[in-house]
């Protein structure tokens, strides 16, 4: 019997690291070898360390679970070139990458967040090596025009700016860095995002979390790896070309439906930021090939983590021919 891995242990699963393209280097995790090929997709704030209790489950299940850290994330280093900092096309490609590097011609991808957008850039981009796709708290696929004519609101970004300001304030990565000039200070920024953190001077906590998902070991945990300057300000690249669309490495194939890809659609409904109503609505128009979705209680925004057993379930059952 595989022992048990302690969730809070960084060192509970050994470190790869491969050189992918162009010089960026990834540190990555690989359980399972010989099974069913997996990629899971951090989002932010995020690294491999959100997938620490699904990596053992999931390789006993019958996966090859792959987790990677973004370049510039985590223990992936920064690269020096401020223009090649992570955006959902380039990591896209580098985790494409990495799994032919591996020696695989078709995986199941999973994402939530940023991870989501550049795991339907890859669906998209790289359609005939993706054999199924797994999406929850994260972004559809851009068809504005489909989605105002159904009466559901087309912008995601402006949604997320009505509730939480935060999208705003990293966009200026300098400066919120800069004013965050401490170890503690980064790490006391990011655990908020785990255990609930105001966003503007006197509003109220909103939570990504379901209330006790994390407690204050665990959110330190996630956080730990952000509290290096450089990581932290590497990661905010999301961010910024976000809001300057001319930083992007190349434009990322998130306007179109998904045709080819059957996607599983999971919703942690504790989350306030995402809308996962909304979430679901486009859902149904963005995916051609859909199952669900499926909303999950008592989980919020990091639901592999808040509800290791459904998500691990879900994924298991999803692919269960395969495995």
């Amino acid at each position: 019997m595989t022992h048990a891995i302690n969730p809070l242990d960084p060192n509970a699963f050994q470190i790869h690291r491969a050189t992918v393209r162009d010089g960026v280097e990834l540190a990555y995790i690989r359980e399972g070898v010989g099974g069913v090929p997996l990629l899971l997709m951090n989002g932010w704030p995020g690294t491999k360390r959100i997938y620490y209790k699904n990596i053992q489950p999931l390789a006993e299940a019958g996966f090859e679970v792959v987790v990677a850290d973004n370049r510039g994330w985590g223990d992936s280093p920064v690269p020096a070139d401020r223009a090649q900092h992570a955006d959902a096309a380039n990591v896209s490609r580098d985790m494409h990458a990495l799994m032919e590097s591996l020696g695989h011609e078709r995986w199941v991808l999973a994402g939530y967040d940023f991870g989501s957008m550049a795991s339907q850039d890859m669906a998209i981009r790289f359609p005939d090596q993706i054999i199924r796709q797994v999406v929850w708290n994260g972004f559809s696929p851009a068809v504005y025009d489909e989605y105002h004519a159904a009466g559901i609101p087309s912008d995601q970004f402006e949604e997320i700016l009505e509730i939480s300001d935060h999208m705003s304030i990293q966009a200026d990565r300098d400066a919120l860095v800069a004013s965050l000039d401490t170890p503690e200070k980064r790490r006391e920024f990011i655990k908020g995002f785990y255990l609930g953190r105001t966003w503007r001077e006197g509003g109220p906590v909103i939570p990504l979390a379901a209330p006790g998902a994390f407690d204050d070991a665990s959110a330190a945990f996630q956080a730990e790896p952000f509290m290096d300057a450089d990581v932290l300000h590497a990661t905010l690249s999301f961010y910024e070309t976000s809001a300057k669309p001319e930083l992007l490495s190349e434009v990322p194939m998130l306007f179109e439906k998904n045709t080819k890809t059957e996607t599983l659609i999971l919703c942690g409904m504790e989350d306030k930021v995402i809308n996962g109503p909304q979430m679901c609505r486009r859902a149904k128009i963005g995916y051609a090939k859909l199952v669900g979705p499926f909303m999950i209680p008592d989980a919020g925004h990091f639901v592999s983590w808040e509800q290791p057993e459904i998500f691990n379930s879900a994924l298991i059952s999803f692919c269960r021919d395969l495995l």
